[in-house]
């Protein structure tokens, strides 16, 4: 039984989709997946204010194969124009192909260097499925942490392999 292992989780693309609309740097691009892939980002708004960018509005990110969806998509840059926080609030869904992960809130932090998301998350690899009330993914390290509700516990649903040999 293999865990599921998150190969390009949603945030990393996040920055690097930023990257064609905001300064971004190098390492963290490159973190993203070294995507020669032109990036599209498309909402019903788009509002740049200093060190702070929103896209509202069926938010829509897409490079290559990966898909990065939600109501809001907030990035706060710092002085120096670096992300501090990509924030996508409301319906979050991220697919690559291969996995999608779901919840309604997730939070990527550059200092912490973690990605966060929360509320009835769903991660599907295959016919694999975890559900969680919280995910958290360190960047650098690969570790995730599943973090039941409250009152609830972690869910995970493996399939073998020998259901599809037993069928044949």
């Amino acid at each position: 039984m293999n865990p599921i292992r998150l190969s390009r989780p949603a945030f990393l693309f996040a920055a690097a989709f930023f990257a064609g609309a905001l300064p971004v740097r190098a390492q963290l691009i490159s973190a993203a997946g070294d995507s020669d892939e032109p990036i599209d980002i498309t909402g019903d708004t788009a509002e740049f204010q200093d060190n702070h960018a929103v896209w509202t509005g069926h938010v829509r990110v897409v490079q290559g194969e990966a898909i990065l969806t939600s109501e809001r998509l907030e990035a706060v840059l710092n002085d120096d124009g670096d992300i501090e926080t990509i924030t996508a609030i409301g319906a979050v869904r991220y697919s690559n192909g291969k996995e999608a992960i779901t919840g309604e809130h997730a939070v990527f932090n550059d200092e912490k260097r973690t990605i966060v998301m929360t509320d009835n998350v769903i991660v599907t690899q295959g016919k694999q499925v975890m559900s969680a009330g919280k995910i958290t993914y360190w960047v650098d390290t690969g570790k995730v942490l599943f973090t039941p509700e409250p009152g609830k516990r972690i869910r995970g649903l493996f399939f073998t392999g020998k259901e599809e040999d037993e069928q044949s």
